[in-house]
């Protein structure tokens, strides 16, 4: 697969008035709302490293490129892409980017689109397109590629992207506290933590049924990860362990992490003011139903829940669990779905395209609406 062949083949649906699915590696196809598309557009083998520039801490991949790959070739010069989205490592750049899809580590490095500095892609009618640059201060167009971050490929195909490495720590640990005693005692330890001046890579509230799901004990539990050199890391070790009894993981548990979804059918991410979060995380988090599995990342105010195939869930009951109101000063919160059975999303979530504006640009990038029609309720 190559840019010109994608070009061709939305130019062929086009003509053919075929609405396309388009797919990465097709790890997640079972999320967002229901393409209305029979042919599948996928840039599998469209994968591979284009320019890698160590001393710019940048790198140009194809879109079908797996996270694997990437983290392997960064590796070899102690540098990485700090972007671990829930699900497969197998998962592609170019779908990650599409979905703006993002995990535990968005709270020191940023969202997608702020790893990404350069898109290609190819719009609805078949013509390619580039925004951004190939440079960290290069920011020509960059709102063009923060626009097709998110757009789950509706806009146009991501063919190619240049991304803002890191370099990689000398220090990287990871570490558990157990949440098992009562609510109050761990809600002070939550807030302890946050309000801390701690500065993890990483901070997760797991429950019960998510920490058993990874191996990390029986009672609702913390991931906390550091990074830095070596002084650096132990100052902030000594500093937990004065505030809780932390016990050290090996680093490859936040790859289970990634797949706490596991085979749920549905995905719901609910935000809100940290604070908010916070204050009701100990009460969530002791909620042990064992079809259930969540995570809460305080610093962001984000609350993650997986369903599995046994399990229902009301999304109201949800966001009336945070009890997150003008009133009490903590301001409205926001359900986010993900993955929901096909027959249920037009009752809960018939369209985040509403607007006249989101509808304008989706027409002016794909005026014939053949790129993943339905998936955002269009």
């Amino acid at each position: 697969m190559s840019t010109e062949r994608v070009a061709a083949a939305i130019r062929d649906s086009v003509a053919a008035s075929r609405p396309l699915r388009i797919s990465g590696r097709g790890m997640w196809l079972d999320a967002g709302r229901p393409v209305r598309a029979d042919a599948t557009l996928s840039l599998k083998d469209d994968s591979g490293v284009v320019s890698y520039v160590p001393g710019d801490l940048t790198l140009t991949v194809r879109a079908g490129t797996p996270l694997a790959e990437i983290a392997d070739v960064t590796s070899e010069r102690d540098q990485w892409l700090p972007l671990d989205p829930y699900g497969s490592p197998d998962g592609s750049i170019g779908a990650t980017l599409a979905t703006a899809s993002a995990g535990p580590l968005a709270s020191s490095f940023g969202l997608a689109r702020d790893l990404v500095l350069g898109v290609e892609f190819v719009n609805g009618s078949g013509e390619t397109i580039r925004g951004g640059g190939k440079v960290v201060k290069n920011v020509a167009g960059f709102d063009l590629s923060r626009l097709l971050t998110g757009s789950w490929g509706t806009l146009g195909v991501i063919t190619e992207a240049t991304l803002r490495l890191y370099a990689r720590p000398a220090v990287d640990r990871t570490f558990v506290i157990d949440l098992g005693g009562p609510e109050k005692h761990v809600t002070s330890i939550v807030r302890a933590i946050v309000t801390s001046p701690l500065a993890p890579y990483a901070l997760l509230l797991l429950s019960a049924s998510a920490a058993r799901s990874i191996g990390v004990g029986e009672s609702p539990a913390c991931l906390i990860r550091f990074g830095g050199n070596e002084a650096v890391v132990r100052a902030q070790v000594g500093a937990l362990s004065q505030l809780s009894r932390p016990e050290e993981l090996e680093t490859k548990i936040w790859l289970a992490v990634r797949q706490l979804d596991g085979n749920s059918h549905s995905t719901i991410r609910i935000s809100s003011l940290p604070q908010r979060v916070v204050a009701h995380a100990a009460r969530m988090l002791h909620e042990d139903i064992p079809f259930i599995r969540t995570s809460i990342d305080p610093r962001r105010g984000i609350l993650r829940i997986a369903v599995d195939s046994d399990g229902e869930v009301d999304q109201r009951e949800l966001r009336a669990d945070l009890r997150v109101t003008e009133e009490n000063g903590g301001g409205a919160s926001e359900v986010i779905f993900e993955k929901l059975p096909p027959e249920v999303w037009a009752q809960v979530s018939p369209s985040v395209v509403a607007d006249g504006l989101s509808r304008g640009i989706r027409t002016a990038y794909d005026p014939h609406n053949v790129l993943n029609p339905g998936i955002l309720g269009d």
